[in-house]
This record gives structure tokens, sequence and C-alpha cells, in this order.
């Protein structure tokens, strides 16, 4: 099987509790578009893949098996303020309010599921 032209070298993979609620956390901030959607025989979600922004994310339901953990993750966006404006309206909190730093315009917030997102605008060269 050839992999999907959407796939990068290095993609997260995260494993959560309630992984359709996540898919829709990541429609309403980023826009995400699923490329993927694999059930168990439980209908619960195996593995699926979210694009936004020309990166992947793969992500599957919490099981007996599989237990949630929460990761960390970088966005560099012209959109970066928005996502964090969209996140705060979708259970996130703020862990650093938008401010300017020496490489960009950035903002944290950790989503309902205990990731950590950290946004920047790039600084125009």
């Amino acid at each position: 099987m050839k992999s999907p032209d959407y796939y990068q070298t290095i993609m997260p993979y995260l494993v959560v509790k309630d992984a359709e609620k996540f898919i829709d956390f990541l429609k309403e901030v980023f826009n995400a578009d699923i490329k993927l959607i694999v059930p168990r025989e439980n209908g619960s979600i195996m593995h699926a893949e979210a694009v936004f922004e020309g990166g992947t994310i793969m992500f599957a339901n919490a099981n007996d098996d599989f237990l949630p953990f929460p990761a960390g993750m970088f966005i560099h966006s012209p959109n970066a303020i928005t996502f964090y404006d969209k996140a705060l309206k979708n259970a996130a909190t703020s862990i650093q309010e938008p401010a300017q730093r020496e490489y960009g315009l950035s903002a944290g917030f950790e989503d309902a599921w205990g990731n950590v997102w950290w946004v920047t605008v790039p600084e125009n060269k």
C-alpha cells in the first residue's frame, strides 16, 4: 500500500479518551480535514488521521490496552492566534496568553484531553 501524499517524515500519534469529540475539536479549532477513520469492532476509533495546514496528526481512542497520554504540539502558522481563540471557545484552557516574543506572536493552551499546544505566528524576515 502506498503512503498517502499528506504523510510527513514525523507525525504525532495521540491516544485520547473520546476520540469522536477530539475530532470535533480539531475541526472547530483548526478546520482540520479528517482523512481517515478506522473503527474497532465496538465502533470506537482504532485509528484516525487529521490534516490541517499541511500537517498530519494521527490518533486513536484510548482503551484498556492503550491508555490516554498527553502530548505537546508546536504550530507555526499565520493563523496561530485564531487557533488559540477558537480553542478557548472549545473547552481549552489558556496557559500562555498571546504576546510578542523574539520568535513571533505566540500563545499556548491545553485542550480538554491534556494536550498542550504552542502556537506561533511566524515573523516576517
